[in-house]
């Protein structure tokens, strides 16, 4: 859709669906990405209808709201945002002009971000895809992060909704429980594995590799694809890490993973960081992984 277009009608939607909710329907909540979704239900319950911005398949860096999203935006009671994500700094102050009403809540609130200052070359291990402000946006492929956005959830609903805080504190301890297994699981499959090097198209596992002691290398370089230069250092690079398996996500264009893994005669495995049900794809994740550093 024309971003002009949105733009144009994004006041007249927001205008005529702040009168259009009805009494028996369940409060909105915005979120970011569909992560975030399985977060909120995991505090929240079915308490809320969830609009996730950035639906399943969809790439972040050509977003667009539809007409409906904007709707089921203004009439949210909170949005909780990422951070540091590229649609957000390109829609947010268009969002909190016209949706006035909500409120808007960081999930990158108390968690130490990757950032740098340098320009990361493929060789360097602590390349890490940077946005324009310097900031690594995946902070919920980490555990320990999701904890902490598990408990801004948590205090920000129980502010909104105080009457419903002991369900709140309640669920969001159970999820952070269940965090707590997930990470010993992780650890114990790292167990003797500190510093081995994984390589993927879209470095969406910053945080993933700092907790676990991993090293991330990216094919993707500053948000493009790697030059021919930058493709053999890759290579070089694959073959120097001992690296077997080269991952990918769906919602990234691939030819230049499955170019180099043809190089080096890798695997190329799929994972997706931005799977809905978030404890499942870290299992999976930590799986793939493990094999892959495995079958060195």
């Amino acid at each position: 859709m024309n971003k002009f277009f949105i733009l144009l009608i994004f006041p007249i939607l927001a205008l005529a669906c702040s009168t259009g909710k009805k009494q028996d329907e369940k409060p909105v909540i915005t979120v970011s990405i569909l992560p975030q979704k399985y977060f909120v239900e995991q505090v929240a319950g079915d308490e809320f209808s969830i609009n996730v911005m950035l639906p399943p398949g969809a790439s972040p860096a050509d977003f667009e709201p539809t007409p409906k999203q904007i709707h089921d935006l203004n009439n949210s009671v909170i949005y909780f945002y990422v951070g540091h994500l590229g649609f957000e700094k390109s829609w947010m102050s268009k969002f909190s002009e016209t949706a006035r009403n909500v409120s808007y809540v960081s999930c990158s609130r108390g968690i130490d971000l990757l950032r740098s200052t340098h320009e990361c070359q493929a060789e360097d291990s602590s390349h890490v895809h940077l946005h324009k402000d310097g900031t690594d946006p995946h902070i919920w492929t980490s555990p320990e992060n999701v904890k902490t956005i598990a408990r801004t959830i948590c205090s920000s609903l129980s502010e909104m909704y105080p009457g419903k805080k002991g369900m709140f504190e309640k669920n969001r301890d159970t999820f952070i429980e269940k965090i707590y297994i997930l990470d010993n699981h992780i650890r114990d499959s790292f167990e003797g594995k500190q510093d081995a090097a994984f390589l993927i198209f879209h470095p969406a596992l910053g945080y993933y590799a700092r907790d676990y002691h991993l090293k991330q290398y990216s094919i993707e370089y500053e948000g493009k694809p790697p030059s021919t230069a930058q493709m053999k250092a890759l290579v070089d690079l694959a073959v120097k890490e001992n690296i077997s398996t080269i991952f990918i996500q769906s919602q990234f264009e691939t030819s230049k993973a499955k170019t180099i893994a043809k190089e080096i005669g890798a695997r190329v495995i799929s994972v997706d960081p931005l799977a809905e049900n978030w404890l499942t794809e870290m299992y999976s994740l930590t799986e793939k992984m493990n094999k892959a550093f495995t079958a060195k």
